[in-house]
């Protein structure tokens, strides 16, 4: 192999990063590749590499690394401009906030340069899934954006998951475009010494085979062989492991029939949530009448029911007027899992969205409230002090949020066979968080239920981004995941993470869907959670520090 060797000025650097940026963005679902391509996802790094690798100074670096971030979130997280009045967080303010956190992420990967080349693509793969970790994780936490949306296709490599969560891909995500750019391309530090003195019009070959650093780039070229060879052997031996596992499917003990409704309305808009609950409605009694088989359990998406369920009991028995609600539960004689708003502080008023259970008596049978909230749109921090209330109410005209839920609900269903099964059922976005559907799951649930509201996004890229993240909780957990959406995409995902049924995007539709439920597994990732991304910090600023001490001690030397 040719070895290329650049040195970088900014603009070509600037290049390099948009490049990458774009070819992330396309890898990631997008309105193009509606599923995303792994291609895209696995060469997306390598311009950043040896732009990051040898920025010359630490603010080029910074500034880099911000440039790139900034320019993924809001390549492939355009949608969130439609995020109704919100859109100066959840675009412009979580965009921002993503250079800023680039810049730290240049800062680190250019540490790595310090270190050989056989080790610099390791750090480098390591340090990326701490960022990918960090941004998943907290208040203002945002999964989207990530290497591993762009791997579903390659079935027999994303098996890894129920080891080391989605963490362990990225890591090989990332390390296959470092180890190929440090391959293909020659650092600084292996110009000839007296390359200014060649004459510029020979060509770059002439050059080095004249250069006294030829030997030098010699050793490097064999240098790279051994992470060469290791590189194949994890991406063989997690190829391998998946192979076994797609090669055993896990078996089915029981089934659960599932009404999914997706009444394609949004709940913002004005008449929307009447319009919603009636076409709810429906399309349920049309799924139970047409399907020739009972339903075990119905499902609604997210925010169906505009007011809260139990206080609100008389306006139920009554409305919708053409089609009370509390007359067609009986008229089903199905249990139903609905959101909507839960009262969780009467005192204060204060509320959670809440997914409610209803049996077919109208009871209300239990509710979850959503933990994981949207910053600065769900809730608003600060909100204690009334100078922060003040600038919410003069920015987007409220100051006031949802109340986080605190405890990890499981609700119990019975099927046809007379076999209890229970299922979490996560809120919107939540299914994208894998330490808490862990969690979830680790309560004792036997399927997981995501209800969602993603029509406001308009795109199907919102659509098919918000399933290639949640997917990956099936794989993790070696559970069913069933998303019920309304607009889409509804889906349901075996614990291999394929997709069995899915409904179209943006239309009206409900069917009456046999879900297979397999044994309820405790994985690795669900026992340990996420130890890979806490390993890989330890070992990245372990060396990090090392390579500092050492360089200090050379300096005073």
């Amino acid at each position: 192999m040719s070895k290329m060797v650049i040195n970088m000025s900014l603009p070509l650097s600037v290049f390099s990063v948009i490049l990458s940026a774009i070819m992330l963005s396309l890898g990631i679902p997008n309105e193009l590749f509606k599923q995303g391509s792994a291609l895209f996802g696995m060469i997306a790094l390598i311009p950043l590499y040896p732009a990051l690798r040898d920025a010359k100074s630490w603010a080029r670096a910074g500034f880099l690394g911000g440039l790139m971030m900034f320019l993924v979130h809001a390549l492939s997280s355009f949608w969130l401009a439609y995020f109704k009045d919100f859109a100066i967080f959840t675009l412009g303010g979580s965009a921002l906030l993503n250079f800023f956190f680039g810049i730290l992420v240049g800062w680190l990967l250019r540490a790595s340069d310090r270190f050989s080349r056989s080790v610099r693509p390791f750090l480098f793969a390591a340090i990326w899934v701490v960022w990918e970790w960090f941004k998943s994780s907290g208040f203002l936490a945002y999964p989207w954006g990530t290497l591993v949306m762009s791997s579903r296709e390659i079935t027999c490599l994303i098996q890894i998951a129920e080891i080391t969560g989605v963490w362990g891909i990225s890591f090989l995500m990332a390390l296959f475009p470092a180890i190929v750019a440090e391959t293909i391309t020659a650092p600084r530090s292996l110009y000839p010494p007296d390359a200014a003195l060649f004459d510029r019009k020979r060509s770059l070959s002439r050059a080095l085979a004249e250069s006294p650093a030829q030997s030098s780039i010699s050793a490097s070229l064999r240098s790279m062989k051994a992470p060469l060879a290791f590189t194949a052997f994890l991406f063989a031996l997690a190829t391998g492991f998946g192979l076994l596992r797609l090669a055993s499917p896990p078996k089915p003990e029981t089934t659960l029939n599932v009404v999914l409704v997706q009444q394609n309305g949004d709940p913002w808009v004005d008449g929307g949530l009447s319009r919603n609950l009636l076409v709810s409605q429906k399309l349920t009694r049309e799924a139970i009448a047409k399907s020739g088989k009972k339903a075990d359990l119905v499902v609604w998406s997210e925010s169906v029911l505009s007011w809260p369920y139990r206080e609100n009991a008389k306006y139920y028995r009554k409305h919708p007027r053409s089609d009370p609600f509390v007359d067609f539960m009986a008229s089903t004689g199905v249990p139903l899992l609905v959101g909507s708003p839960v009262l969780v502080d009467p005192l204060n008023d204060g509320y959670s969205n809440g997914v409610v259970y209803i049996a077919p008596d109208g009871e209300q049978l239990g509710w979850y409230g959503k933990m994981q909230l949207v910053g600065f749109a769900e809730y608003m921090p600060f909100t204690e002090y009334a100078w922060v209330r003040k600038f919410f109410d003069a920015v987007v005209g409220f100051s006031s949020g949802w109340i986080p839920g605190t405890e990890y609900t499981t609700f119990p269903v019975t099927n046809g066979e007379g076999k209890t099964i229970r299922f979490a059922a996560p809120i919107c976005f939540e299914d994208a968080f894998p330490s808490l559907i862990a969690k979830l799951h680790n309560a004792g649930s036997d399927i997981l239920i995501n209800l969602t509201n993603d029509s406001w996004s308009r795109t199907d890229s919102a659509e098919f981004q918000h399933f290639a993240i949640a997917s990956f909780r099936a794989i993790e957990l070696r559970t069913t995941l069933v998303r019920s959406t309304n607009a889409g995409y509804s889906v349901v995902i075996d614990p291999l993470g394929r997709v069995i049924f899915d409904m179209p995007l943006f239309v009206e539709d409900a069917v009456n869907v046999s879900v297979p439920v397999y044994p309820h597994r405790t994985t690795l990732y669900a026992r340990f959670g996420d130890w890979f991304p806490a390993i890989m910090s330890l070992l990245s600023l372990a060396a990090i520090a090392i390579g500092e001490f050492i360089d200090r001690r050379r300096y005073f030397r």
